[in-house]
């Protein structure tokens, strides 16, 4: 039974479960302060608990080379048969090496370990392989000592093999392996597979992420269904009566609708960390803090999600990225939603959006023409002569000029118009123009350099629009599409992560509200209506105006495992067993005192969101037949 041919496997597999632990190690390095504040001994545990996750991605990945180890015939000892398997091993284990590689610095982006997702980036990827080869080269040489390590200490077999069991007991063990291989990809004999979530055991959820590894998640997350109905509530009226808002809340507004532009400003990376006004003066952005003090900065606003690709549905259309796949590339990108290019253009306004990268990055050109949104500026657009100057060497244009250029686009619409501006220089690399290197604070982390020159076109963006002649007749909105990474410990975690800056400033009108309410994306779509006075029935019902002094300010939020609800007296926490939990806000520590109606409200939008989205049925409330003509998005 345990001849040489089994026990060079059993050495073999042994290579790549130490390599594993060894990349959990490079993970935990990187990654430290996300796990900071765990003890030593639940991070220990967290490394222990791992091991199960290490098994099963094992197993499955080499199953071919298992299986061809211990063929019950042939000399599986002759030299050229052993380097086939060798080859085999290599390059069967070389792509998830890298991909738990890439995770290391991906996790810093994102906050959980990938799945498939990475497969829809690939595009973007390949277009910036040679920046961020750069960028990230270690990670290339990291990547290349491994794999010359695997190839070097790759156990050979012997020169004269011992003899080998009888062809029965081949058969038999070929079959018990096959058991334990089974075993493994379950995750042992309980009832359901091992998934994801069985990783978040530990008191700080977060070192569940620690237990996990990349290849485990991307595997389980292919050909899987990404949504399971929830059936907390037996009905659509019970549903509807622990939801916090309520459908037609912005159908029937006090007035005429105004005829008022609105230019929505989507800075890139622009953590709340980074903003002065938010930290006691503390930042890297001196315009955006003049700014907060004409305007409405609210000191408790939350991304939806954690990606630029997860930003623009939480913010265009009221969808919070409460799935574990971007929504731009679910299996669902083709539901009824109505976005806000639907609803502003059916109020004559031109609808328009701006970013000056490569056409087609993150599926945003797409993306805004199913919101509705009529024209689509991207690198293409920008005028040709004047590419090579202001191009970043890698993205697009620097924010700049390609902010200069959106003002004289903006100044040639019909009003009312509507458009959203997404930024771009402050993304990684965080490349400066030449003419300002040294100009800006250079600060702790190489992004906070260039959030400084992105203020300073915002700056210059203001300056020149301040000239035209619908500037006065304009609400500008301006938010973070998600936060980048932290140095200040008060926002390294859970809440910390999602927590980004939302301002809106009026250059003819004082705007009044509470600004330490909650806010997320979400809320964007609801307040232009609501501040427009638009009538509709089409708005789903995970945000809130605002501006509106009678709602109830929240934030949704999902980090691959558990779903969040924030509010100003606690935060509530569904995990991934239908456990309700409650914090405190900000510090997200456990609660003395539990709130039954926060939780209520969180599974009833988790039910919400799950079984409206599976069924195409958002809008439930309406039950109307689909009018193709009033401008639905649905992707054919």
């Amino acid at each position: 039974m345990f001849d040489s041919s089994f026990q060079l496997l059993l050495r073999r597999l042994g290579l790549v479960f130490l390599l594993y632990t060894l990349l959990r190690a490079i993970f935990f390095v990187f990654n430290f302060g996300h796990f900071a504040e765990a003890p030593a001994g639940e991070v220990a545990l967290a490394f222990v608990h791992g091991l199960r996750f290490d098994v099963a991605a094992l197993v499955i990945i080499n199953s071919l080379f298992i299986l061809l180890s211990l063929l019950p015939h042939g000399n599986l000892q002759h030299p050229t048969f052993q380097r086939t398997l060798q080859w085999l091993f290599v390059l069967t284990n070389a792509p998830f090496i890298a991909l738990a590689l890439v995770d290391v610095e991906f996790f810093k982006f994102i906050g959980r370990r990938s799945g498939n997702e990475v497969l829809t980036i690939t595009g973007d990827v390949l277009g910036q392989l040679g920046q961020l080869a750069g960028y990230y080269w270690y990670m290339g040489l990291v990547f290349a000592g491994l794999v010359f390590a695997i190839v070097k200490l790759y156990p050979t077999a012997a020169a004269i093999p011992e003899r080998r069991p009888v062809l029965w007991q081949r058969y038999v063990r070929l079959l018990l392996v096959a058991g334990f291989v089974v075993l493994g990809i379950r995750g042992g004999i309980q009832l359901k597979p091992l998934r994801p979530a069985h990783a978040f055991v530990h008191e700080h959820a977060s070192l569940g992420h620690l237990s996990l590894n990349t290849p485990f998640t991307f595997i389980k997350s292919i050909g899987k269904a990404t949504i399971e109905e929830k059936h907390f509530y037996g009905s659509d009226e019970e549903l509807l009566a622990n939801l916090p808002v309520k459908p037609g809340r912005y159908a029937l507004p006090a007035g005429e609708p105004l005829r008022e532009n609105v230019v929505l400003i989507i800075l890139e990376s622009f953590a709340s960390e980074y903003v002065g006004a938010l930290n006691n003066g503390e930042g890297y952005t001196p315009f955006l803090d003049s700014l907060a003090t004409q305007g409405l900065l609210f000191r408790n606003s939350f991304a939806n999600g954690r990606k630029s690709i997860e930003a623009l549905p939480s913010i265009l259309s009221g969808l919070p990225s409460l799935l574990p796949d971007p929504y731009i590339t679910s299996p669902y990108q083709s539901n009824t939603i109505y976005s806000a290019g639907h609803l502003l253009r059916n109020a004559g306004y031109t609808t328009a959006f701006f970013h000056g990268a490569t056409n087609g990055t993150m599926g945003f050109n797409q993306y805004t023409q199913m919101a509705g949104i009529q024209h689509y500026y991207g690198l293409d657009e920008y005028p040709s002569e004047l590419r090579a100057a202001h191009f970043d060497g890698n993205w697009g244009i620097f924010d700049e000029p390609y902010l200069q250029y959106t003002v004289q686009e903006m100044s040639r619409f019909q009003q009312p118009f509507f458009s959203t501006v997404f930024t771009l220089s402050s993304h990684q690399p965080y490349t400066v123009p030449a003419q300002y290197k040294g100009r800006f604070p250079k600060g702790e982390l190489e992004i906070h350099e260039s959030v400084g020159y992105a203020d300073y076109a915002l700056r210059e963006f203001f300056k020149a629009a301040s000239k035209q002649p619908w500037y006065e007749n304009t609400l500008f909105i301006l938010v973070a599409d998600h936060t980048q990474k932290s140095i200040r410990p008060e926002y390294q975690n859970e809440l910390g992560y999602h927590r980004v800056p939302l301002l809106l400033f009026h250059p003819a009108k004082k705007l009044q509200v509470d600004v330490h309410k909650v806010t997320q994306h979400a809320d964007i779509l609801p307040t232009m209506v609501d501040y427009l006075q638009l009538p509709t029935d089409k708005l789903m019902l995970f945000g809130q105006s605002v501006l509106d002094s009678a709602a109830t300010g929240h934030a949704l939020l999902y980090n691959g495992v558990s779903y969040f609800m924030v509010q100003q007296d606690g935060v509530a926490e569904l995990t991934a067993t239908d456990e309700v939990r409650f914090h405190t806000f900000p510090e997200l520590a456990p609660a003395p005192v539990e709130d039954a109606t926060q939780g209520q409200q969180l599974k009833a939008y988790v039910q919400y969101f799950k079984n409206k989205m599976l069924a195409n049925d958002l809008y439930f409330w309406s039950r109307k037949e689909l009018d193709s003509t009033a401008g639905i998005a649905r992707k054919k």
